[in-house]
């Protein structure tokens, strides 16, 4: 028998969600020139690439996002790591005060690209933990740019709720990407828009979520915790069982004396237990035995659950691409090991770094474009705050003494020496 046959509390929150969702009425939404911003509603199911289960797909992935502790502390290191500080170079021109003008376009650009309307904390940075967040939620990101009135600069820069979106191979040659909205399909505009799809395939443009590979082991740790939560409500805590032997009865003493002596002595004892601190200690006659009332070999269980729990947390990190300790999880790695996990952590970090890095020069290119300026703006993230910068130091202060030593024994001469000094 299927051991998950009966729906759990995720598959029934999400069939209500989608309910919810596909009982509201639509609304006419502000909308750029060729996508509508947030269109929610969209009665469009079909897709040609995904099918009828893509925009279930994407807000299943949402609500796992934030439902399940360990993959939103997941999505939120990944989106965190990856919009780590950054600055702008301005290349292509020696002169000065072309170079100053291109840095006052780029800081008047940075400050309007991304700016919600009620939030006043936008600009670049929320923008790039923005295009992150989409981007390992939905496994993909789109969004258009929108010019002023006059068309002499950039407005901002819309998101488009990869829901929304269906994608069409023309000629078998290109992808077109369209909108749904309202029952129909809108093509985008493919020099103001763009996208990006995680671990697209070679035949489909369709990225995939970072959550792709876990709902189902994440399904089962879910279920782990709720068995454990029935469990110990079911077998309670430890109590203390007080037991008192009532007194001997005297040769001579009446029936009446002696329930009394015996009551009171009890009524004594009870006073005296209820009555202790935790310093305390009981003195009493060898009549009073104290004892635990508690279910058997329960650490053992809960060390059997710990173990299959810690299973399950590895296995949903492995397919996060991250390691427990970087979710929180302590299992008493030493910092060397740590270390070592996290540089290839940052590895990942820079590679996906380049997608963001490309489409900010993208937009910025464009703005001094339409400023009439022939320099470009070149992103750079930086990755060398924090962790790792002391080791990053030592061993650019050791490549440098290695150049310094060729150089000295005439391997190679002070031009190829300052050219690999350049390079470090």
């Amino acid at each position: 028998m299927w051991p998950f046959r009966k729906k759990s509390l995720i598959e029934s929150s999400v069939a209500k969600l989608e309910a919810q969702v596909g009982s509201l009425e639509k609304e006419n939404l502000v909308t750029s020139p060729t996508a509508k911003l947030y269109p929610e509603f969209s009665t469009l199911a079909w897709n040609s690439v995904w099918g009828a289960q893509h925009p279930f797909k994407i807000r299943f992935y949402r609500f796992l996002r934030d439902s399940v502790p360990i993959l939103n502390s997941a999505l939120w290191t990944w989106t965190r790591l990856c919009a780590s500080p950054s600055y702008v170079q301005i290349k292509g021109s020696d002169e000065p005060e072309v170079v100053r003008q291109a840095e006052e376009i780029i800081a008047d650009l940075n400050k309007r690209i991304y700016q919600p309307v009620y939030q006043k904390s936008g600009g670049v940075d929320a923008l790039i933990t923005q295009f992150f967040n989409s981007l390992f939620t939905d496994g993909m990101v789109c969004g258009e740019i929108v010019l002023t009135p006059a068309g002499d600069k950039i407005d901002r820069f819309y998101f488009i709720d990869p829901v929304t979106l269906c994608f069409e191979l023309k000629d078998g040659l290109q992808w077109e990407i369209f909108q749904e909205q309202e029952g129909r399909k809108v093509k985008l505009n493919p020099d103001s828009t763009f996208y990006f799809g995680l671990d697209a395939e070679v035949n489909s443009p369709v990225g995939k979520s970072l959550l792709t590979a876990v709902p189902f082991v994440s399904r089962i740790e879910q279920q782990l915790v709720s068995d454990m939560q029935k469990t110990m409500h079911n077998a309670g805590y430890h109590r203390l069982h007080v037991q008192i032997k009532p007194p001997e009865r005297s040769q001579f003493e009446s029936d009446e004396a002696y329930v009394s002596r015996a009551n009171n002595y009890f009524q004594e004892t009870v006073k005296m237990m209820r009555s202790f601190s935790p310093n305390d200690n009981p003195v009493t006659w060898n009549d009073v035995e104290i004892k635990y009332i508690g279910p058997e070999s329960r650490q053992a269980a809960s060390t059997a659950w710990y173990i299959n729990h810690k299973a399950m947390l590895e296995d949903v990190a492995a397919g996060l691409h991250l390691d427990p300790f970087m979710l929180g999880y302590s299992y008493g790695t030493n910092q060397t090991w740590a270390g070592f996990k996290f540089d290839l952590v940052q590895k990942n970090v820079v590679s996906l770094q380049r997608v963001a890095k490309r489409f900010l020069e993208w937009v910025r290119n464009i703005e001094l474009a339409l400023h009439g300026l022939t320099v470009e703006a070149e992103h750079h993230f930086d990755n060398q705050r924090g962790f790792g910068r002391l080791e990053s130091v030592q061993v650019e202060k050791m490549e440098l003494e290695n150049i310094i030593k060729r150089q000295d024994k005439g391997y190679i001469d002070f031009e190829a020496a300052q050219k690999l000094a350049n390079d470090l």
